[in-house]
């Protein structure tokens, strides 16, 4: 993460918006097509959630598992004090936030959704099913979706919009997951492809952490992309539905990170020793034009 010397507020400004950019190029790029008196509420949400999210996936490489449980509980404290009115006063994330949700109102139940993922993955929970994989992709994605849905509707369209912003979170979280197996594995020790799908495809684990690509693996990667892709759809609607400004964003963001998956099928569906990533030119064509299914059908007839 960028480190500056912060001595006035726009030095504060400069590190959210460089750390949100550090973080995912993705979602910042498409933040700039947001309005901009939004954008920076944006930057330091998603810098909440990946002080929640660098808990579970990296500081407990640091402290081991019981010490990283204790620090998502701290983080949960931490919130309380925030949410209400009384963030640390030392720490700029918190104080930035409790500025943000003074003037925003933030729904509570998604920050907290959050951390309860944290503590899932904390907790080693397996993920057995897909009713799991779509519960887990929730906590840890609809959430964002449904914490980030004051900056781009109405407040009266909120309840009516906060189903959509939830799948289109879930749909990133599996393609996520589809991305980072071999990441997973490798330096967290954990798989959130469903076991259940893995003995149906007749992938054994071992494989998996040996990074071979057996013959079922590609149609267990499918029926994964399947699920995210079904969400995707399902979540379109909603973003139809915002303003402008915010709909050109959120679609924006959701081709981007859609195409990651046939990124993962030009790999030949080696997520297990590569990672797939969708270059800067391409997501500047999908803001454009959205080819997703016209090269997910061609990369097929290749294979």
């Amino acid at each position: 993460m960028p480190s500056l010397s912060l001595d006035s507020r726009a030095d504060e400004d400069q590190w959210i918006w460089e750390s949100f950019r550090y973080h995912s190029r993705t979602f910042s790029l498409a933040a700039y097509l947001l309005p901009s008196s939004v954008q920076m509420s944006v930057a330091t949400l998603y810098l909440y959630c990946r002080r929640v999210d660098s808990i579970a996936d990296q500081r407990v490489l640091e402290v081991g598992r019981e010490r990283a449980l204790q620090e998502v509980k701290r983080v949960r404290d931490r919130l309380d004090d925030t949410l209400a009115g009384h963030p640390p006063d030392n720490t700029v994330l918190w104080r930035r936030l409790a500025e943000v949700n003074d003037d925003t109102s933030l729904p509570e139940e998604p920050l907290y959704e959050l951390i309860e993922g944290a503590i899932w993955d904390l907790e080693g929970r397996p993920i057995e099913s897909k009713a799991d994989l779509v519960d887990y992709s929730n906590l840890v994605g609809g959430s964002v979706g449904a914490m980030m849905l004051p900056f781009l509707a109405d407040d009266d369209r909120h309840d009516t919009l906060e189903p959509a912003a939830r799948r289109l979170g879930i749909a990133m979280q599996i393609t996520n997951i589809v991305r980072d197996v071999g990441e997973d594995i490798d330096d967290l020790d954990r798989v959130y492809l469903p076991s259940r799908w893995l003995d149906t495809h007749e992938v054994p684990e071992e494989d998996l952490r040996a990074a071979r690509i057996t013959n079922g693996y590609p149609t267990l990667l499918e029926e994964a992309m399947e699920t995210a892709e079904k969400y995707y759809q399902e979540s379109f609607d909603g973003v139809a539905a915002l303003p402008f400004r915010s709909r050109y964003g959120i679609r924006s963001a959701a081709r981007m990170y859609r195409e990651i998956m046939n990124e993962v099928r030009a790999n030949d569906y080696d997520n297990l020793s590569q990672r797939a990533y969708v270059p800067f030119r391409r997501k500047l064509s999908l803001m454009v034009f959205d080819g997703y299914h016209r090269r997910k059908r061609r990369l097929a007839s290749e294979t």
